[in-house]
């Protein structure tokens, strides 16, 4: 597609062009548009400005016609390319205002994502772009788009009368366009000028071919994985070693029927072991698989006989070993009969509303509101037990180990219907179904919070435009991520940590050394959060109560020698105020300080809002975190830990 042609297809969207014309090899000129710019239209050209095929700033048709004689000798006798009556020209209106850029790839995880940002020959090195996806909302474009640089140019930067409208309504013509012609790869619009009558696309390139994409729809609508009523364990095992002898232990609380399944046969927590699925009389909605690898197909299909729905592989052994046939052999079955599969190579399952633990993880979890998903047994292992020290619940835990069906982007949806569940985390190492994922974050009501592994970058892509080179990365991800108000963490505490706190926007201090109250307070509003601001009663209500050169705000520094009385007063009384949401109790190890006595204000009180201790230091702090320890009181031992999820 020629320049010419490319902009009267860009212009069937929506997508505004300059004026231009096409002028043949030696055709007179004679166009009214000024100032103009000058371009080789050829077929045997692919970068214009490298052989001087371009040429700007001309200001009558005798300038465009010597230029145009001058191009034609430079390209012909300098770089020895022959021109003839099938090449030709084309005069573009020169148009002057901010360039920007905005583009599309055919991503093969995400499918069609567009990009938007700062433009120019500079793009690739400022790379201040977002990530829209192609059936984002307009809630999801301003999102995306508000988290560029360039975004302040249309919210009145310098006087700028540009509206945020244009970039929504530009995005729009693009998620058109691509709906249109669902052959397009990759689309270039670099640069879009930003000029007085709005978006105006200088020069674009177009890139068509086909994207194989690996999601595979079921013919049947799955069944709900957390609908579980009469549960095997296959592998249940006597022998306290084994990770069937745990799954099985853990079980013991669910409300439903349970059987354990162990061809050696003999009893297992009072209940007897069958020798095999065919002693089971029923139907079974549930099982799980804690059995060797070469055992698991052919229990796959004795099972499928009990109208099987939901199935959990714990074995290890298949495609992360090698063994990918017969990881393949367990989805295609699952698609065949329609039931779902969680793993193989899982930790497990664990649903709240039937105390139903199905994980070889700590048996000791509490009840909460926190649904936890993990594309890794070993972190969400760590995090279990980390939660249970923390005194943090679960509504549901799902550990999708390698994924061969059942993937984030199918629970999510599950998640959304069950009351239990107020708030989902997500651990992700890689996705497959990446269009549907972004479907099912649309449509969930709920709070979503995700630690992404695996952010740097591989072997530079070999790319056909600068979108090319600007997708298939994890920027790309964090950016639809974000686009959906998905809250993206940096550290995986912060996955059961930050749906405790991230309603907690104005934030008390109660120190006893100003100097990291102050770095407390610089690491706080770092994380998009702000202290709360002493009114005239608070002060007053803290003067009576405290030494008379106390900081009067927020830090509130009770002074150097604060015992464990002074922390109780100012707790109690920063405890009543309206308007706090959290409380950090930020102890320094002084000679006179008394940590422990400190924290046991936490063990001995109770307080509306939430208060952590942050004990700074070594020895002098350590029978107080030990104290912490013992009694599951949250706490931290700096103030990056401590700010590390807000």
């Amino acid at each position: 597609m020629t320049e010419s042609e490319l902009y009267q297809w860009l212009g069937k969207y929506g997508i505004k062009t300059p004026q231009c014309r096409v002028v043949k090899m030696d055709e007179k000129i004679n166009i009214d548009f000024f100032p103009a710019v000058l371009k080789i239209q050829s077929p045997k050209i692919v970068h214009k400005s490298d052989v001087g095929g371009v040429m700007l700033n001309l200001n009558s048709n005798e300038e465009l016609e010597n230029a145009r004689e001058k191009m034609k000798k430079n390209i012909q006798e300098k770089h020895k390319i022959p021109l003839d009556s099938n090449d030709c020209f084309i005069i573009t209106q020169m148009l002057e205002g901010e360039e920007l850029y905005i583009g599309s790839v055919e991503d093969s995880v995400f499918g069609d994502i567009i990009l938007f940002g700062k433009g120019g020959i500079y793009l690739e090195l400022y790379k201040d772009i977002c990530y829209i996806d192609s059936q984002a909302k307009e809630d999801e474009i301003l999102r995306a788009f508000k988290t560029t640089k360039i975004s302040k140019l249309f919210e009145g930067f310098r006087g700028s009368t540009h509206q945020m409208s244009e970039v929504v309504e530009l995005v729009k013509s693009v998620q058109k366009l691509i709906l249109s012609n669902p052959d397009i790869l990759e689309l270039d619009i670099n640069p879009l000028k930003l000029t007085k009558n709005g978006l105006v696309a200088v020069d674009a390139r177009i890139k068509k071919g086909s994207l194989v994409s690996g999601d595979t729809q079921r013919k049947l609508p799955r069944p709900d994985f957390l609908n579980n009523q009469r549960i095997a364990i296959i592998g249940a095992s006597t022998d306290k070693t084994k990770t069937g002898h745990v799954v099985a232990k853990n079980s013991m609380g669910f409300k439903g029927e349970l059987f354990f399944v162990n061809q050696k046969g003999g009893e297992l927590f009072g209940k007897p072991l069958l020798k095999s699925v065919g002693e089971i009389n029923g139907d079974i909605d549930t099982a799980v698989l804690a059995i060797p690898a070469q055992f698991v197909i052919p229990t796959i299909k004795d099972l499928i006989k009990k109208n099987l729905k939901n199935l959990i592989v714990i074995t290890a052994g298949f495609k992360e070993s090698g063994h990918e046939q017969e990881e393949l052999e367990i989805g295609k079955l699952a698609q065949e009969n329609n039931f779902n599969v969680l793993g193989p190579n899982c930790l497990g399952y664990f649903n709240d509303n039937t105390n139903l633990n199905l994980t070889f993880g700590t048996g000791n979890l509490k009840s909460g509101g926190v649904a936890f998903i993990s594309q890794s047994g070993a972190v969400l292992a760590a995090l279990m037990d980390s939660a249970n020290t923390l005194e943090i619940g679960f509504s549901h835990i799902v550990s999708t180990g390698n994924a061969v069906d059942l993937e984030s982007s199918d629970l999510i949806p599950m998640l959304q219907k069950d009351p239990r569940c107020k708030s989902i985390s997500l651990y992700l190492e890689g996705v497959n179904k990446g269009k549907n994922l972004l479907e099912s974050i649309r449509s969930c009501q709920k709070p979503i919070f995700l630690f992404k592994s695996g952010k740097s970058e591989e072997a530079a892509k070999a790319a056909f435009s600068h979108t090319g080179n600007l997708s298939g990365n994890y920027d790309m991800f964090a950016g639809l991520m974000k686009s959906l108000d998905v809250r993206v963490v940096d550290n995986i505490e912060a996955l059961i940590l930050k749906p405790m706190f991230h309603n907690s926007k104005e934030i008390a201090i109660i120190t006893n050394a100003g100097g990291p109250g102050t770095v407390l307070t610089d690491a706080i509003v770092a994380r998009g959060k702000k202290l709360y601001t002493l009114n005239d009663q608070n002060i007053q209500a803290l003067n009576k109560i405290l030494p008379e050169h106390w900081s009067h705000n927020n830090p509130i520094d009770i002074i150097g020698d604060a015992l464990a009385d002074r922390y109780k007063a100012a707790l109690d009384v920063v405890d009543s105020f309206d308007g706090v949401d959290f409380i950090y109790m930020l102890i320094t190890p002084q000679d006179m300080t008394d940590p422990l006595g400190s924290v046991k204000i936490l063990k001995e009180s109770v307080y509306k809002h939430k208060v952590a201790p942050i004990l700074i230091g070594g020895e002098m702090v350590e029978e107080a975190k030990e104290f912490c320890r013992i009694n599951k009181i949250l706490f931290f031992s700096s103030i990056t830990e401590a700010t590390s999820f807000l």
